[in-house]
C-alpha cells in the first residue's frame, strides 16, 4: 500500500484513483492512517464477505437455540406449500 498526505492526495485524486485499482491507497492526515481508497470491484468484495460473515454468525446463534423447533413439513403446511 502506498501512503499520502491529505494535501498530497487532494492535489493528486484523479492519480490516486487510477492507482487504487492496482493497489489500496493510504490517505495520512498529521501522520497518521486516516483513511484508504480502494477501487469499487475490491469494495464490493469486501461488502459481500461482511454479508456472509453476518449470515454465518446468524445461523451459528441460531444453531445454539434450545428453544423449540417447528419441523420443515408443518411450516410448509403452515405456509400454503
Amino acid at each position: 500500500m502506498k501512503d499520502y498526505s491529505v494535501s498530497d492526495a487532494r492535489k493528486d485524486l484523479p492519480s490516486l484513483i487510477d492507482k487504487s485499482k492496482r493497489e489500496p491507497i493510504v490517505i495520512n492526515r498529521h501522520g497518521k492512517p486516516e483513511a484508504v481508497i480502494i477501487n469499487i470491484r475490491q469494495y464490493e468484495e469486501f461488502l459481500d464477505a461482511v454479508e456472509e460473515l453476518e449470515d454465518i454468525a446468524m445461523a451459528e446463534e441460531a444453531l445454539r437455540d434450545s428453544g423449540p423447533n417447528i419441523p420443515w413439513e408443518k411450516v410448509k403446511k403452515d405456509l400454503g406449500l
